[in-house]
């Protein structure tokens, strides 16, 4: 599967001709394997201990939804988890990751007085529909693979998980670098 359908590759490769399918999905793995991640929503479970001020950070953004939260809290009894309502997680507004706990630790707190020790966040993180820098920079890429018909400057090339390590990272341009800076780390920036 790749950052583009069918019918966005003229759009977004009209450029060259005769892109196809074949050099997006190698374009969208090559952007996973410089990124570090895939952008293609997936769920996560996160254990977060929250700051003094009931705040946290999930791992993946930005997070499309949460499915589940569960309450980690140290009892005299030792360690017991207890389910708590997705709605006592407040996201930031950015939908970088960053949240306030807002919901109370459950009868733990109540009865014994403590705070929760941690929260176990389940949630899918990713993109529904992705960014028109995502596509744009897909689109670069599987022309300059197109272009060069060939991966001459593959070292290593592994077609399962299609890994490919690269001695001439030419493919990335300075245009492509700057299109997919801040998928990762911002995605305010989109």
């Amino acid at each position: 599967m790749g950052y583009l359908t069918e019918a966005e590759i003229p759009v977004y490769c009209g450029v060259i001709d005769g892109v196809t399918m074949d050099d997006v999905a190698i374009a969208s793995d090559l952007i996973n394997g410089y990124m570090g991640r895939s952008f293609a929503p997936r769920e996560f479970t996160d254990r977060i201990k929250l700051t003094k001020k009931a705040r946290g950070k999930l791992s993946h953004a930005p997070v499309i939804n949460i499915s589940k939260v569960q309450v980690v809290s140290r009892t005299p009894f030792g360690k017991s988890k207890m389910p708590v309502d997705v709605d006592d997680i407040d996201l930031d507004p950015e939908n970088d990751g960053y949240f306030t706990y807002v919901g109370s630790g459950g009868i733990n707190e109540m009865i014994f007085g403590r705070s929760p020790m941690s929260l176990e966040v389940t949630y899918r993180s990713g993109f529904e529909e992705y960014p028109t820098r995502l596509k744009s920079a897909c689109g670069m890429l599987a022309c300059n693979i197109r272009q060069a018909m060939s991966f001459n400057g593959a070292k290593q090339l592994t077609s399962l998980d299609f890994q490919v390590l690269m001695t001439d990272d030419s493919f990335f341009t300075s245009d492509i670098k700057m299109l997919l800076k801040g998928l990762g780390s911002d995605v305010r920036a989109i």
